[in-house]
């Protein structure tokens, strides 16, 4: 059973554990709102290399403004992103997506995110194929809001270091958070975790005896005691 004082206390513990180990973490350089969502579309379920390629292409062929996708072919679109898979099924969203953005909010996401962020959110998942992360992720990286995307990696690092129980959901996870990140680390806190699942909390063969959070982590106490 997971409390609140125990989470709130580990995310103050790992904040300052991640700021020693990736003091220099960097943002993305790209933060226009609909070319970020663009990305997005491209990036689920697939790696970073094949969504970068088919957003390179899509770029330098088409454009990634919502006026040129809107006016494109899905086919053109399709075969431009062809590398990242599902190359169809994208090029429909991306297509239906410009269009929208095109002709309900006049070219731009603007309107929409300098709304508070509860109802900015709500309005960025109306839109198709817009899920939880997608929402956050332009809220956090594009608008500055208080949000935190959660990914696979903070999911797996959330619950082995016992911040959330083993069944925790997207919405619980990034709730808290939310709740106990210090104001304005949250773009920081977030790509920092990303490093520490990519580097030490690995899905298979974490660096447990290397990690310097193993001292507060359920997964590693759990992992000693069978071995």
């Amino acid at each position: 059973m997971v409390t609140l004082p125990v989470a709130k206390e580990k995310i103050q513990h790992l904040v300052k554990v991640l700021e020693k180990l990736f003091p220099d973490v960097k943002g993305p350089s790209e933060r226009e709102p609909f070319k970020v969502l663009v990305r997005a579309v491209l990036s689920q379920n697939t790696n970073f290399k094949n969504e970068r390629e088919a957003y390179l292409r899509l770029k330098q062929r088409i454009g990634t403004t919502p006026q040129a996708l809107a006016n494109a072919s899905e086919e053109d679109i399709a075969d431009c992103i062809r590398v990242a898979g599902l190359y169809r099924i994208r090029a429909k969203r991306i297509k239906r997506l410009a269009e929208i953005v095109v002709k309900k909010y006049g070219g731009s996401l603007d309107s929409i995110l300098s709304k508070p962020t509860e109802e900015a959110r709500k309005e960025l998942l109306t839109l198709p194929g817009v899920g939880f992360k997608t929402a956050d992720i332009i809220l956090l990286f594009c608008a500055g809001k208080p949000v935190m995307p959660v990914d696979t990696h903070i999911t797996r690092i959330s619950k082995r270091l016992g911040i959330v129980k083993e069944n925790a959901g997207y919405e619980e996870i990034r709730r808290v958070y939310e709740d106990f990140l210090p104001p304005g680390l949250h773009e920081r806190v977030h790509l920092q975790l990303i490093m520490f699942g990519r580097s030490l909390c690995k899905a298979k063969n974490p660096k447990c005896n290397v990690c310097p959070l193993k001292s507060l982590c359920d997964f590693y106490v759990k992992k000693s005691k069978i071995s």
